[in-house]
């Protein structure tokens, strides 16, 4: 855990000063065998870049742009359970001689002799001509993901089936999960529970979860003081061994910090330098003992 002391069952800011630094930092992600960390960090002119942290053995690297990210605006890091695909969003051209879009869409990469190769388009199965955005598979390879294709509230949550080495046609899941705004999901990987970020229900914004049984989602729970002190928490994770809850939140008062391919260093004096950003706050990474979801479970209801 890049060294960091592990948290109880109150939210802990990440990594402080290394990955959270106050520069709107977002997503947590390691590989199954934690030898490669990334999150994303949106940069001032609010585009996204898709940062890598390597370990070997002996210590981890210094933060940089993940090999496959940096020409284009990219975030939402996951990794299969079985390290072979790392899941993410671009708004890069499906053909390299277009313009980059202006919509989201999800793409993977495929680990080939320990180096992430070429990005693979989903295809149509998956993508649309609105925003897909944050990619969270069970370990069966069940694919879930927010998209805006409806319209009508703007975005929703659907699934996908694997049928090999490619997905089925995406379902829309029930208005018991979508009933407003859904996005930045974490689905668990034996898909028994869901966590997603929403929008205009009356329990308030930030995180929501619900769990699955025989098929049937529960009544999604905001997930209440604990999680969300701003109603601005987001993209929700677990580490591959399930111990630890990983979230985003404008809990921090943004820290100026110090610090021609784009670079960390780079990002960082464009972040101190630059009064362009148009958030209403910076986003620092947290994390919490994975135990706090089991009391969400035991107030769980049906619809």
């Amino acid at each position: 855990y890049l060294g960091q002391s592990e948290p109880g069952l109150i939210p802990e800011i990440f990594a402080p000063n290394i990955v959270s630094t106050g520069m709107d930092e977002i997503n947590a992600c390691y590989s199954p065998d934690y030898a490669e960390f990334l999150f994303s960090v949106i940069m001032p002119g609010g585009n996204f870049v898709i940062m890598s942290m390597t370990y070997n053995e002996q210590h981890w690297s210094a933060p940089e742009v993940a090999g496959f990210s940096g020409e284009y605006s990219e975030a939402d890091p996951f990794i299969t359970a079985d390290g072979k695909y790392l899941y993410f969003v671009s708004k890069r051209p499906v053909d390299s001689l277009q313009a980059p879009r202006t919509d989201w869409d999800i793409w993977r990469v495929e680990k080939i002799n320990g180096e992430w190769a070429n990005p693979e388009h989903l295809g149509s199965n998956i993508n649309s001509d609105a925003d897909d955005i944050y990619p969270s598979l069970t370990k069966e390879g069940t694919l879930y993901f927010s998209s805006g294709r409806d319209g009508r509230n703007n975005r929703d949550i659907y699934c996908a089936k694997s049928n090999g080495n490619s997905f089925e046609l995406c379902v829309k899941l029930s208005e018991t999960v979508n009933k407003r705004w859904e996005g930045d999901i974490f689905i668990s990987p034996d898909e028994d529970y869901m966590i997603f970020k929403s929008y205009g229900r009356d329990a308030g914004y930030g995180l929501y979860i619900t769990f699955n049984t025989d098929g049937e989602w529960s009544v999604p729970q905001n997930m209440g003081k604990e999680i969300n002190k701003t109603g601005h928490e987001g993209c929700p994770m677990l580490d591959p061994d399930g111990k630890y809850f990983f979230f985003t939140s404008r809990h921090i008062i943004p820290k100026e910090k110090s610090g021609e391919k784009l670079t960390y260093k780079k990002i960082k004096d464009e972040f101190v330098n630059s009064h362009k950003y148009p958030g209403n706050g910076k986003t620092d990474i947290y994390w919490v003992d994975s135990k706090i979801i089991d009391n969400y479970k035991k107030t769980k209801t049906k619809m």
